[in-house]
Formats: C-alpha cells, sequence, structure tokens
C-alpha cells in the first residue's frame, strides 16, 4: 500500500511539473508573437513615412516646376512692358514664393517627436498628453477616434496604468465603451492619473520620481493591520462602558 501512494505521489509530481512547462511554453509562445506583430508594425509604419516622405519630395518637385514655368511666361511678359526694375520685384517675389513652399513642405515632412511612455505619475499627465496630441494631429489625423485612442494606449504601461488599459481595450472591443473624440478620452486619463489637488507639484513629489510612485503602490497593496491597542475603562466618570 506505501509503495503505491508512492507511486501516486511520484506521478502526482510529473503531471504537474508538465503541467508547469507547458503553461512556460505558452507563455514563450504568445512573448514572441508579441513581438513579431510590433515588429511587423514597426516595419509597416517605416514604410508608411517613407512613402509619404517620397509623395511629398514628388509634389515638391512638380510644385517647383510649376512655379518655374508660371514665372518663365510672367517674365518674358514682364519684359515687353516694363524695365529691370519690374525684373527685380518679380525675382524677389518668387523666391519668396520659393521659400515658403520650402518651409511648408518642411514642417509637413519634420519629424515627429517620440512620446515618452506614461506610468501613472499625476503631474505628468499634461505632458503626455500634450506629446499624444501633437503625434496624433500630425501622424494619425486621418484615423477614427477608436484608433486614436488604442495607439494612446500602446504608450501607457506598468501597475495600476497597466490594469486599467486592459480595462480599457476590453471595454472598447466589447463595445462597453464608446468617446466621440480623442479629447472626450484625455479627459478620462486626467480624471484617472491627474492631481486631485491645485497647484503645482510640491518638492518631495519632483524627488520622488518614478520611485516614490511605486513606492506608494506598493504601499497601498499591504493589508492593512488593525490596532491592538487594548481597552481601558473610563477613569472618574463612574461609567461602566469601556472606551479605546
Amino acid at each position: 500500500m506505501t509503495k503505491r501512494v508512492k507511486r501516486m505521489v511520484e506521478l502526482e509530481s510529473k503531471i504537474r511539473g508538465r503541467e508547469v512547462e507547458t503553461e512556460r511554453r505558452d507563455k514563450e509562445l504568445k512573448k514572441r508573437e508579441i513581438e513579431i506583430v510590433r515588429k511587423e508594425e514597426k516595419e509597416k509604419k517605416k514604410k508608411e513615412e517613407e512613402n509619404e516622405r517620397e509623395r511629398l519630395e514628388k509634389a515638391k518637385e512638380e510644385e517647383k516646376i510649376r512655379l518655374e514655368e508660371e514665372e518663365k511666361i510672367r517674365l518674358e511678359k514682364m519684359k515687353k512692358d516694363e524695365g529691370k526694375k519690374m525684373l527685380d520685384e518679380i525675382m524677389k517675389e518668387q523666391q519668396r514664393k520659393m521659400k515658403e513652399l520650402n518651409a511648408q513642405i518642411e514642417a509637413m515632412t519634420k519629424e515627429v517627436k517620440t512620446t515618452t511612455m506614461f506610468f501613472g505619475i499625476s503631474w505628468k499627465v499634461e505632458s503626455f498628453v500634450k506629446e499624444c496630441r501633437e503625434y496624433v494631429e500630425i501622424k494619425m489625423k486621418d484615423k477614427t477616434v477608436e484608433d486614436q485612442i488604442l495607439w494612446v494606449l500602446t504608450c501607457m504601461d506598468r501597475g495600476t496604468v497597466e490594469r486599467w488599459k486592459e480595462m480599457i481595450e476590453d471595454d472598447l472591443k466589447e463595445g462597453l465603451r464608446e468617446y466621440a473624440t480623442l479629447e472626450e478620452f484625455f479627459g478620462e486619463i486626467r480624471k484617472e492619473f491627474g492631481r486631485k489637488g491645485k497647484g503645482k507639484k510640491t518638492e518631495e513629489e519632483r524627488e520622488k520620481g518614478m520611485d516614490g510612485f511605486w513606492n506608494v503602490v506598493e504601499e497601498k497593496k499591504k493589508p492593512k493591520v488593525e490596532a491592538t491597542t487594548p481597552r481601558i475603562p473610563a477613569v472618574g466618570r463612574g461609567s461602566r462602558f469601556w472606551k479605546r
């Protein structure tokens, strides 16, 4: 009977070991799948940016040729009607237009600052919202509000932020939440993680930084310990009630 029990214990131990190994392999596979998807998205994004840059460069060249042709026709006409003074004015106007065009194209093709990851620090909410808004206005202006929100969520990570992000993603997929505009979603972020009080952040908050934030999170996770102060009778009142 003892050998049989021992055998059963060994079998159960092997089964548990296999289950743990299977779970570990599943996690590794999921992690690899996520890395592959992220890599594909990054390459796709890079390709789209390159195509957009080429399109803008082509538009710049076409606009330049068009302006040159128009100015050429105007110059030929003006040479017949006016003298050198008018010709100089036309040349200056052409240079001004070209500068403006170059400035516009440069503004359209400028690199957008990468949005800083948000980890739930209250006094960094506004800077995070500002960076996300600038990126969306330049890179995702034609996307739907839901796509813009999902992108913003990719810039949020760790701790309570991760749990809140997963809740929002699930609610969006299931249709439990709906935002008319991106600004409405930014209001939700401010409400959830923004500063509850008024005024600038204190020196203590600035010194804490990320370490202070995670220390506070860990403190909140600890179970509360009930007071064990012994009860003592009320003194000098002749009362039978006990007070703490």
